[in-house]
């Protein structure tokens, strides 16, 4: 049986055969015309994008492919003037950044009490109830919840923590332990991150999150949505909710991106995070105490 033409051989083999810049869509019409692709997906166009992105941000200057004016892709082994496009990293400060929230009266139609609520049957409501607000003002007010990714990287049974160091913008968490990575989300991160149907997005958000926090040189075997978390105990995450993931990785290889910012980094058993709980902030404490033990 004929193995099918994934999604990046494909694109390789139309950016060849026309032999300049292409858009993602003119691809999959290309592709598609031409027998290389056959896909029953409903988002290709959004499908190889995710791909050729993940692709471009984990190689760089290994990947076949680069990104060119216009939002086009153009092959790296072209050598007749093609300017390649750098996407610009995050330049505004952390506290000027357009976050999401939503009004805090409508907490309990998404999380009935305090705790975790596995599941996603709220989801679409919940999105639909965000709006931007600057990351400064919202962290003076008390009746609007910030939106916040919790990314658990697990690697068979051992999970990766780090400490907080005076550097992070958040005082009120210095000098504490966490057993997640991530951070706000704006209007950009939230299409993907609640497309839980379609891994290859909410992997290329993976990858955009991280990349400044943690770099993990094997491509993640899985990323499954776990629930939402609410935890009011301390001021600080009485003003957010957590839309948390468990990100499974196939070994213990990464690579601390923000050098002096997150320290002590090492993966650790479930019984290793437990004996030093008070070590960690609430939210961790939580998920270490009532939660992971009982992920597949």
């Amino acid at each position: 049986m004929t193995k099918p033409t994934t999604f990046l051989t494909a694109a390789y083999e139309i950016l060849r055969q026309f032999e300049r810049p292409m858009t993602v869509a003119e691809i999959i019409h290309e592709a598609r015309s031409r027998g290389i692709l056959v896909t029953d997906g409903k988002t290709p166009v959004k499908t190889l994008n995710a791909r050729l992105s993940v692709d471009i941000l984990r190689l760089k200057g290994q990947s076949r492919f680069m990104r060119s004016d216009g939002s086009r892709f153009a092959l790296r082994e072209w050598n007749h003037g093609i300017q390649e496009r750098i996407v610009p990293r995050r330049t505004v400060a952390l506290t000027d950044e357009e976050i999401l929230a939503f009004d805090a009266s409508l907490l309990r139609r998404f999380v009935q009490e305090d705790g975790f609520k596995r599941g996603d049957e709220t989801h679409q409501e919940l999105l639909a109830s965000c709006f931007s607000i600057k990351r400064s003002d919202a962290e003076e007010r008390y009746d609007i919840i910030q939106l916040i990714s919790v990314y658990v990287v697990r690697c068979y049974q051992d999970f990766l923590t780090y400490k907080r160091s005076r550097r992070l913008p958040e005082g009120r968490l210095h000098n504490t332990y966490s057993c997640f990575f991530g951070g706000h989300l704006t209007a950009a991160d939230l299409m993907p991150l609640f497309r839980f149907s379609d891994p290859e997005q909410a992997l290329y958000l993976l990858d955009r999150e991280l990349t400044e926090e943690l770099r993990l040189p094997a491509k993640p075997e899985a990323m499954d949505f776990r629930g939402l978390l609410y935890d009011p105990r301390t001021d600080v995450s009485r003003q957010h909710i957590g839309i948390v993931f468990c990100v499974d990785v196939p070994n213990q290889d990464f690579t601390i991106g923000e050098k002096g910012f997150l320290t002590d980094a090492k993966f650790e058993s479930i019984q290793q995070m437990r004996s030093r709980l008070s070590q960690f902030e609430n939210w961790s404490e939580y998920l270490i105490q009532k939660e992971i033990v009982g992920w597949n």
